[in-house]
């Protein structure tokens, strides 16, 4: 890309990659990689100048903000493109749904917007909170479950299986990249393979047991934690991310 196409995301002025400050309007500049391209860009730019994500950031009016779960502030409530979470400024944490998740996780153009604007959100607090210890649900102030996202991932999320999901910062940027690495694929492969050995296993106790007391047949195998289908329901689609990513099982 050509040094003249980035521009100072502040004024508009043209830069060069290797500039700190804008000769113009003085803002600080910070050049990162498109999400979605890995073009460089300016931090803090509303349009990749290569491939042309664009995010807009909004912030909604909130009656009633929730806490954050780990260091107490008020979060607020953004809308960037179509996704809809809450942000909290001090930690740089993020509190959002199910259904969002999902949406983020299965489209590229808008988590890569979404991914972009977040990176250019600087926590106001140097001091990074703990992130080990159980947090509370900001909605219902019971402890969440910390969960393996796909379970291999490595990303520990923290998890509200009634009101929504907790990231602390870079979280998101984390998973998103295990899923665009095909993380998914080979955790849904490896439980498939776990379901069918689960199957021969209780088959072979059937036929073991012929003799004697017999195995009832109605052995619910919970195959519903194995439906890989998208859809469009939203009650779906929470429970399609939670059984196939962070392991939740409902009853």
């Amino acid at each position: 890309m050509p040094e003249s196409a980035l521009r100072c995301p502040g004024c508009g002025a043209p830069a060069s990659a290797d500039t700190v400050g804008c000769d113009y309007c003085g803002s600080a500049l910070a050049t990162v990689s498109c999400p979605s391209c890995f073009a460089p860009l300016f931090r803090g730019s509303r349009f990749c100048t290569s491939c042309g994500v664009e995010v807009t950031r909004e912030v909604i009016d909130d009656a009633k903000p929730l806490p954050c779960p780990r260091c107490k502030a008020d979060m607020e409530l953004l809308r960037l493109g179509g996704t809809t979470l809450r942000s909290c400024a001090e930690c740089g944490g993020l509190w959002l749904d199910p259904q969002a998740l999902q949406r983020l996780c299965d489209t590229r153009e808008e988590r890569a917007g979404v991914v972009s604007v977040l990176a250019a959100r600087v926590p106001t607090t140097e001091a990074a909170p703990d992130v080990v210890k159980y947090a509370p649900c900001p909605s219902c102030t019971k402890l969440m479950n910390r969960m393996n996202f796909a379970k291999s991932s490595g990303v520990i999320l923290d998890v509200c299986k009634n009101d929504g999901v907790w990231l602390d910062r870079g979280e998101l940027q984390r998973v998103l990249g295990f899923v665009d690495a095909g993380g998914m694929a080979v955790s849904r492969e490896r439980e498939k393979q776990k379901l069918a050995e689960e199957q021969r296993r209780l088959a072979a106790m059937q036929a073991a047991s012929m003799g004697g007391a017999r195995l009832s047949t109605e052995v619910t195998f919970t195959t519903h934690r194995h439906r890989f289908l998208k859809t469009d329901d939203a009650g779906d689609a929470i429970q399609h991310l939670l059984i196939d990513a962070l392991g939740i099982v409902f009853r």
